[in-house]
């Protein structure tokens, strides 16, 4: 697969033939549950009720079982009386974790990166250099790339030029190869890269033993 390659005044300056682990676009349906599964792995479970062994009071039967007219009842706790326990409500111990293979995990960024190639959604650069701590040239290296709305910027390194510079842009994104935001990849009007950056993502996820160790690392 080729494409072209950019400088950061948004001119081609060479046409490059991409790994074949850039080949196999993602499918819908890995990438649905790619996706479930990194939702889940954010979910907290915040939610607490209590059952009637837990909720306070109700020591002692509320009036006597026959003679009153009303409807017997052992406790105020009874999950039937407002303020009573609760019956199988959520508890903060519940694990919304998915389970996904690892080797299926690391195939689905490459195809996640593979699609964005194959629908021209990448802007790969040779590499992008920040003489000061300017919002201005940032700005400007991006409406060079044709980078507007949401963008996600993936850079081998970063220093304090280039956080500074771009922080105060809405809606972009730095990102490094080893802790990429998927989500926020996918929902992206556009995504810039580095000729280097691309280089690193190959070498972290068709790698398994390198690819393993960033895989446990986001599922802490």
């Amino acid at each position: 697969m080729n494409t072209q390659l950019l400088n950061q005044k948004g001119e081609k300056i060479d046409e490059i033939v991409m790994s074949d682990v850039f080949s196999h676009p993602v499918s819908d349906d890995t990438l649905a549950l790619y996706i479930n599964f990194l939702r889940a792995a954010q979910r907290a479970p915040i939610a607490n009720t209590k059952d009637r062994g837990e909720v306070s009071g109700g020591g002692r039967k509320p009036w006597r079982q026959k003679g009153t007219g009303s409807a017997r009842v052992g406790s105020t706790r009874s999950p039937l009386w407002v303020g009573g326990g609760v019956t199988f409500g959520p508890t903060p111990e519940r694990n919304y974790r998915l389970r996904m293979n690892r080797r299926e995990r690391r195939r689905t960024i490459l195809g996640i990166f593979s699609r964005l190639i194959e629908n021209g959604n990448i802007v790969i650069v040779d590499e992008i250099k920040l003489s000061d701590i300017k919002t201005k040239q940032a700005v400007e290296i991006l409406d060079n790339l044709g980078a507007e709305g949401k963008v996600s910027v993936i850079l081998e390194t970063s220093d304090e030029n280039f956080e500074l510079s771009f922080r105060n842009i809405a809606g972009v994104k730095i990102m490094s190869p080893g802790n990429l935001d998927i989500i926020y990849l996918l929902t992206s009007n556009k995504v810039v890269a580095t000729r280097a950056a691309m280089n690193e993502i190959e070498s972290i996820y068709s790698n398994e033993k390198e690819s393993s160790n960033h895989d446990e690392e986001d599922n802490e």
